[in-house]
């Protein structure tokens, strides 16, 4: 997690918690608001799940790896983390910050805690 503002420079916060939404790990997060975006972080992925679910669904078994969430120049990217039993989810956002940066600095730390947890392949 301490990689991230070294790849990502605006990043405004980042958070990796479980999908239900248990915070373990935040970054520019204020100590009130740690419980409510751990909720909705943990169910980013979820909602995209579902909503690919609906879109298409010869792919249902294919859970989204990641979902972006622009408003102005304010961008949210939410990450899948694999681990041994299951993912964890890692929300990272930034102001006027190119989402290709945001998707290699997100994936590379992704990639760091998978191997942290020794997480298998993707499928």
């Amino acid at each position: 997690m301490q990689e991230l503002p070294k790849r990502i420079p605006k990043l405004a916060a980042a958070m990796l918690c479980t999908p239900d939404g248990f915070n373990i790990c935040s970054l520019g997060v204020d100590e009130r608001q740690v419980g409510k975006l751990a909720a909705l972080s943990g169910s980013l992925l979820s909602v995209g799940s579902a909503t690919m679910t609906e879109l298409r669904a010869s792919q249902s078994n294919v859970p989204p790896e990641l979902l972006t969430i622009q408003s102005g120049t304010f961008q949210i990217v939410s990450l899948r983390v694999r681990q041994a039993s299951g993912y964890l989810t890692l929300t990272i956002a930034a102001d006027e910050t190119p989402l290709g940066v945001m998707l290699v600095g997100g994936r590379y730390v992704a990639g760091v805690i998978e191997a942290l947890f020794a997480a298998p392949p993707p499928p």
